[in-house]
C-alpha cells in the first residue's frame, strides 16, 4: 500500500512539473515563461525522462515479491509396490520464503533507486530551462542589435540628406571646384557606411533565423515556426547572496540529492545483503498418488490405495560466507563512495556559484559602462551634427562617433544577455523546475 502511494505522489509530482496539467494562464506569446512553459510540455528528452522515471517505479513491486513457487511432479514408470498400494506418483509444491525484513530492504533499495531517477528528470528540466534562457536571450541580444542597426541606418541616410542639401545650396554652389567635389565625397562616404550596415543587417537576420531554428528545435517544432522575440532586451533584477544561495542548493540541487539518494539505496541493499546471509525457509506439501493392490497373497489393511499427503518444511543454509561478506563489502565501500562524492559535489557547487558571482557582477558592470558611454556618444554625436551643418566639423567625425554608438549599442545588448544568462545559470544550480519559478524576480 505504501508503494502505491508513494508511486501515485511521485506520478502527479512529475506530471505537474512537466507542464501536463500546469493552470491555463494567458502569457504573453514574447515572453520568456510563455516559451519555458511550452518546452516543458513538448521537449522529447523531458519526456525520455519522465517515462524512464515511470520505468524505475515498475521496480519496486518486483523487488518486494516473493520467489515463484516450485512444483515438482514425479511418475513412476512402473507403480512401485508399497505395503497399502501402489505408488504411481508425487507431487511436491514447495513455497520459499526469505528472511524477515529482506523484502521491505529490497522495496526500500528500488524506491531510493527511483528517487535518484526522478532527481535526473529534475535535473534534465533544470537543464532544459536553461538552455532555453540561453537561447532566448541571445535572440533577445540580436533583435536588439538588429533594431539599433537600423536606426543606425536611418540615421546616416538623415545624414546623407543633410550632407547633400548642405553641398547643394546655393552657398556651397558658389565656393570652389574642390569645396564641391569635397562636399559630393562625403555623400558617397556616407553611401559606403549605409552599405556596410546593410550589410551588418542581413548577417544579423541570417544569425537569427538559425538561432531560431536552435530554439524551435528545444520545443519540439519545426524550424521555421515563428518565435515571438521583443526588440528590447531588459535586465533582469536579481540580488545575488552567496549564503542564500548555497542554503538553498543544500537543499533543492538535484545533483545533491541524486547522491543521496543513491547512497540511501546502498544502505538499504546492505541490509538486504545482511538479510540475505540468513537462511531461508521453505514450506510446501507433498501428494503420493497411490492406487490399491490386486495382489491377495499378502494381507491388507483398511488404507489399501490411500493417497497420501505430506507437510514439508526446507531450511537452506548458507554455510559459505565468503559471499555474502563481499557483498555487504561491496555496499559499505559504496556508501563511503558516495560520501565523498557528495563532499566533492558540494565543493564544485561552491566553486561554481562564486564563478558565477564574478560573471555576473562583470556583466553588470559592463552594463553600467556601455550605457554611459552610448549616452555620452549620443550627445558627442548630436553636438558634432551641429558642428557639421554650421561648418566647424567635418564628416569623418560624425561617423566615427556614430559607429562607436552603434558598437557600443551591441555590447550593451551581449551584456544584458550575458547577465540575463548568468541569472538563469543562478535558477539552475538552485533547480527551480517550474517555469514561474525559472522566471521570478
Amino acid at each position: 500500500m505504501k508503494d502505491n502511494k508513494l508511486k501515485s505522489f511521485f506520478l502527479v509530482a512529475m506530471i505537474v512539473l512537466m507542464g501536463v496539467v500546469y493552470p491555463i494562464k494567458s502569457q504573453p506569446t514574447d515572453s520568456i515563461q510563455y516559451y519555458l512553459e511550452m518546452a516543458g510540455r513538448n521537449n522529447p528528452k523531458i519526456k525520455s525522462e519522465f517515462l524512464r522515471y515511470q520505468s524505475s517505479l515498475e521496480r519496486i513491486p518486483q523487488a518486494g515479491a516473493y520467489p515463484d513457487p516450485t512444483l515438482d511432479i514425479g511418475f513412476f514408470l512402473k507403480p512401485m509396490d508399497i505395503i497399502d498400494g501402489k505408488q504411481v506418483a508425487d507431487f511436491t509444491l514447495m513455497q520459499m520464503f526469505p528472511w524477515f525484513g529482506t523484502q521491505k530492504a529490497a522495496r526500500t533499495e528500488a524506491a531510493q533507486m527511483a528517487k535518484v531517477a526522478y532527481e535526473e528528470f529534475r535535473l534534465s528540466v533544470n537543464n532544459l530551462f536553461l538552455d532555453v534562457a540561453t537561447q532566448w536571450y541571445e535572440l533577445s541580444s540580436l533583435q536588439q542589435q538588429l533594431k539599433n542597426s537600423e536606426d543606425n541606418r536611418r540615421s546616416l541616410l538623415q545624414l546623407e540628406s543633410l550632407a547633400t542639401r548642405k553641398y547643394s545650396s546655393p552657398a556651397s554652389n558658389s565656393g570652389s571646384m574642390s569645396s564641391s567635389s569635397g562636399g559630393m565625397s562625403d555623400v558617397l562616404r556616407v553611401q559606403l557606411e549605409v552599405a556596410e550596415l546593410d550589410n551588418t543587417i542581413e548577417s544579423i537576420k541570417s544569425e537569427i533565423v538559425a538561432k531560431k531554428s536552435a530554439f524551435n528545435a528545444l520545443l519540439n517544432q519545426p524550424s521555421l515556426h515563428h518565435i515571438s522575440v521583443p526588440d528590447t532586451i531588459i535586465k533582469t533584477p536579481y540580488v545575488f547572496n552567496v549564503a542564500a544561495v548555497m542554503e538553498q542548493i543544500g537543499r533543492q540541487n538535484p545533483r545533491l540529492l541524486m547522491i543521496n539518494e543513491e547512497k540511501l539505496a546502498y544502505e538499504a541493499r546492505a541490509e538486504a545483503d545482511k538479510k540475505k546471509s540468513y537462511p531461508t525457509v521453505g514450506i510446501g506439501v507433498q501428494y503420493s498418488l497411490i492406487n490399491k493392490r490386486s495382489d491377495m497373497l499378502l494381507p491388507v489393511s483398511d488404507m489399501n490405495g490411500m493417497d497420501m499427503f505430506m507437510p514439508m518444511v526446507s531450511i537452506s543454509l548458507p554455510l559459505f560466507r565468503g559471499k555474502y561478506k563481499a557483498q555487504q563489502k561491496e555496499s559499505e565501500l559504496a556508501i563511503l563512495s558516495n560520501t565523498e562524492r557528495f563532499v566533492d559535489m558540494l565543493n564544485s557547487l561552491e566553486a561554481e556559484v562564486y564563478q558565477i558571482k564574478h560573471e555576473l557582477e562583470d556583466a553588470a558592470r559592463k552594463i553600467d559602462l556601455y550605457n554611459k558611454q552610448s549616452q555620452l556618444a549620443q550627445t558627442t554625436y548630436r553636438l558634432l551634427i551641429q558642428d557639421f551643418v554650421s561648418g566647424k566639423s567635418d564628416l569623418t567625425n560624425l561617423i566615427q562617433v556614430q559607429r562607436q554608438l552603434l558598437d557600443y549599442t551591441f555590447k550593451e545588448a551581449d551584456a544584458v544577455a550575458k547577465y540575463n544568462t548568468v541569472v538563469a545559470s543562478i535558477k539552475s544550480l538552485i533547480s527551480y523546475n517550474t517555469p514561474e519559478q525559472f522566471n521570478q524576480k
